[in-house]
């Protein structure tokens, strides 16, 4: 088959979910043959290059596009113009401010539009975008989302059944192979050897729910006195967290790692990986450490259930529940057997049913489709 050439879209802040997801989708497809070439919309008030730092090192064509505003007809130009130049048949957006740009492009250009929904974060003001992003995307040719309850969601907002997809999110698994001694990597974190890691990866927002698990470190301790919280990632989130920690006395005991590009090479250095999340879609945070057979406990928000089996390849506790997510913690500490054999089944269970491999076939399928049928 002709390989087909696809652009992606996205308004980024930072390297975070949303954004490995397009990396590892990207970089799989162009080994399955395709033509990929990545656009990063550059917000003029929190300019960021991480997304097209990372696609570059990976060797892919990228566009860093300057965005003045929600309404920039520049940002429309320049999209247009590297479809046309290129004769790309697919543009793909990945978050509000993408998916009107994308939306113009298409119609400009004669591509077709496919959107990917990664889920929202909380809040009334996302909400309303949420709600006018549906009214905009009912026109695209195809809306994937990461989770059937994103797809639920969408399909509530209006979003007609017939071209709405749930396709997984998937790990590139080549990445966690010859990971660091479990020494090597805290020596990287500076975390002390006899220390009992509990990490967690993620931005520093407010729906990532950090506030419950440094709540929950302070019972811990009472019962693990050298347990230790790694946090990797930034946000808006971490003065408040900082003070709390403070508050509580735990201060020492808590590790603000920043964001960080290694994340495959500090894994092993967490005993638990351990995700508070308030609400998600499908956590690509969770299945890298699970693919880096990282003990896993997690909330049972978004499409967690479905990638952890409760007691079988991790722990599933209530969201905002602090003294649940402390009671698994001690649980997976005090039967340490039982929590190594549950994180080599979620390693078996995400690299069967979530690889990156898996991932972009099933985008590459949706794209031949839009192309030979026209849209939907």
């Amino acid at each position: 088959m002709e390989p087909l050439h696809i652009l992606h879209v996205i308004s980024t802040s930072g390297l975070f979910g949303a954004e490995r997801v397009l990396l590892e989708l990207a970089s799989q497809s162009r080994r399955l043959g395709m033509n990929v070439t990545v656009a990063a919309l550059k917000n003029s008030r929190n300019p960021n290059t991480e997304l097209a730092d990372a696609a570059r090192g990976a060797g892919m064509p990228t566009l860093v596009v300057p965005c003045g505003g929600r309404l920039d007809a520049g940002v429309i130009d320049i999209l247009t113009e590297e479809i046309r130049k290129d004769g790309m048949q697919i543009i793909h957006s990945h978050n509000y401010k993408s998916n009107y740009y994308a939306r113009q492009a298409a119609a400009q250009s004669g591509a077709r539009w496919i959107v990917t929904n990664h889920g929202r974060r909380a809040g009334f003001k996302l909400f309303l975008y949420a709600l006018l992003d549906a009214m905009l995307v009912r026109r695209a040719d195809r809306v994937v989302a990461v989770s059937p309850k994103i797809a639920d969601q969408l399909a509530a907002l209006g979003i007609g059944r017939g071209g709405l997809t749930v396709v997984d999110n998937g790990v590139d698994f080549g990445r966690f192979e010859n990971l660091p001694a479990k020494a090597d990597a805290g020596s990287v974190l500076g975390v002390a050897g006899d220390a009992y890691v509990i990490g967690t990866v993620g931005a520093l927002t407010e729906e990532k729910g950090h506030r419950h698990l440094l709540q929950a470190l302070k019972s811990v301790r009472n019962t693990i006195p050298n347990a230790v919280c790694v946090l990797v990632g930034d946000g808006p989130e971490r003065t408040r967290l900082e003070q709390m920690a403070r508050q509580q006395g735990t201060a020492e005991a808590v590790v603000f790692a920043g964001k960080r590009d290694d994340v495959p090479l500090i894994l092993p250095r967490f005993d638990l990986f351990v995700l508070p999340s308030l609400s998600e879609g499908l956590p690509m945070a969770l299945l890298e450490a699970q693919a880096a057979r990282v003990p896993a406990i997690a909330t049972n928000v978004g499409a967690i259930p479905t990638v952890i089996q409760d007691g079988a390849t991790g722990l599933v506790v209530p969201p905002g529940d602090a003294q649940a997510l402390a009671e698994a913690i001690i649980r997976s500490h005090g039967e340490a057997d039982k929590t190594l054999s549950r994180a080599l089944k979620g390693y078996e269970r995400v690299k069967e049913h979530y690889s990156a491999e898996t991932m972009a076939q099933r985008y590459i399928e949706l794209y031949r489709e839009m192309v030979r049928t026209g849209g939907r």
